[in-house]
C-alpha cells in the first residue's frame, strides 16, 4: 500500500504523455504509486475507471495525467514534468539552461501532438502515416539534430539529464516505432536514443515494463499495441510495424 507521502502518477495504461515522468521518476528512483486507468474494449472504450474517479481527487483542473505530490495536486503532463524536474534539480543550473530545457519540452511536445493527429484522427491512415514519415517528421528531426550539433554535449544539454531528456526520448521513439527508416541522416540523434537506452537508471524499466506498454491508447489506429520498429530496406508489406 502507498503511503501518504508518496507521489501518485495516474495515467492510462499506455505510454502516451505521462511517460516521460514516468522515466524521470524510475531515473531518480523514487517510489511513487503508478496509478493505471484502463480503456474499455471496442467499438466504445469506455472510460468508466477515470471517469468514476475524475472529480474526487481535488485536482484543480481534473485530467489525465495528473501528480498528487503531498497537498500539491497537478494535472498538464508538461507541468508535471516541468515541476518534477525543479523537485530533482533537473532542470539545469542557470536561467539559460533552463529557458533551453522549456524550449525542448515544448518543441518535442509539438512534435507529438502532430503524431497524435496521424494514430487518432488520420481518415486515410496508410496515405496520412505516410505524408508524415516523408515530410512532416524529417522537418523536426533535421531541427533536433541541428541542435544537438549546436548545443548537445553528452546530454542535450550538457553532460548531466535534465528534465527535457526524458520527453525528447520519448517523444522521438514514439516516431521512431512509425518510421520506416534507419534514420542514417540524423547520427546524433541515433548516438543520444542509443545513450539513453543504456542508461543503467533506466535500462531494466526500458527493457521491461516500459517496452510492454503501448504508446497510445486502443482506439488508435496506430500503437494502441505494443509495436516494433520495421525498417526502409524491407519490403511496403513488411515495413508495417508487427503488434506483440
Amino acid at each position: 500500500m502507498a503511503s501518504k507521502d508518496q507521489l501518485i502518477l495516474g495515467y492510462w495504461d499506455i505510454r502516451g504523455f505521462a511517460e516521460p515522468s514516468r522515466l524521470l521518476l524510475h531515473y531518480t528512483k523514487t517510489s511513487f504509486n503508478n496509478k493505471l486507468y484502463h480503456f474499455g474494449d471496442a467499438p466504445d472504450y469506455k472510460r468508466e475507471e477515470w471517469l468514476k474517479e475524475k472529480n474526487s481527487l481535488g485536482l484543480d483542473f481534473p485530467n489525465l495525467p495528473y501528480l498528487i505530490d503531498g497537498d500539491l495536486k497537478l494535472s498538464q503532463a508538461r507541468t508535471i514534468l516541468t515541476h518534477l524536474g525543479r523537485k530533482f534539480k533537473l532542470m539545469g543550473s542557470n536561467e539559460r539552461e533552463t529557458s533551453l530545457i522549456e524550449l525542448l519540452i515544448d518543441q518535442s511536445n509539438d512534435l507529438r501532438q502532430e503524431l497524435n493527429n496521424v494514430c487518432y484522427r488520420a481518415i486515410n491512415f496508410e496515405a496520412v502515416s505516410k505524408k508524415f514519415c516523408d515530410e512532416t517528421l524529417p522537418i523536426h528531426l533535421k531541427l533536433f539534430e541541428d541542435f544537438l550539433n549546436h548545443h548537445g554535449k553528452k546530454w542535450l544539454i550538457g553532460d548531466q539529464l535534465t528534465a527535457a531528456d526524458f520527453q525528447v526520448f520519448e517523444y522521438l521513439d514514439h516516431c521512431w516505432l512509425l518510421s520506416t527508416d534507419n534514420w542514417a541522416a540524423y547520427p546524433k540523434i541515433l548516438a543520444y536514443m542509443k545513450a539513453f537506452r543504456e542508461l543503467p537508471e533506466l535500462k531494466k524499466y526500458l527493457e521491461s515494463e516500459h517496452a510492454k506498454r503501448p504508446i497510445n491508447g486502443k482506439m488508435a489506429k496506430f500503437g494502441g499495441t505494443v509495436v516494433q520498429h520495421e525498417e526502409a530496406a524491407n519490403t511496403a508489406e513488411d515495413a508495417k510495424p508487427t503488434a506483440t
